[in-house]
C-alpha cells in the first residue's frame, strides 16, 4: 500500500478508535488529492504515519510518555505543507 494510502487509513482508524480530531483527518485526505502530494518527503510522511499510529487523545496528560498528542501531529503536517 502507498505511504499516503496508509496515513489516509490510519487517521481513519484512529478517528473512529482514538478519537482523532475531524480537522486532522481533513488535513490528512486534502494532503491525498493534492496536486502535488508531498513529492520527496517520504521521511516526513512515515514520521507522520508513525505519529498517527501513536496517537492518543490524552497525550502529555500523566505518564502517557509514549503518545502523540494532535498538536504534534499538526506540527509535523506544517513541516510538509510548508516542505521544511
Amino acid at each position: 500500500m502507498e505511504l499516503l494510502e496508509q496515513l489516509v487509513e490510519t487517521a481513519r482508524r484512529q478517528h473512529e478508535e482514538a478519537d482523532l480530531p475531524d480537522w486532522i483527518l481533513e488535513e490528512i485526505n486534502a494532503l491525498r488529492a493534492a496536486a502535488t502530494p508531498a513529492h520527496g518527503r517520504d521521511d516526513l510522511l512515515a514520521l507522520l504515519l508513525l505519529q498517527l499510529e501513536d496517537f492518543d487523545s490524552y497525550a502529555g496528560a500523566g505518564c502517557f510518555g509514549d503518545s502523540v498528542s494532535a498538536a504534534t501531529i499538526s506540527a509535523t503536517l506544517d513541516r510538509i505543507r510548508d516542505g521544511a
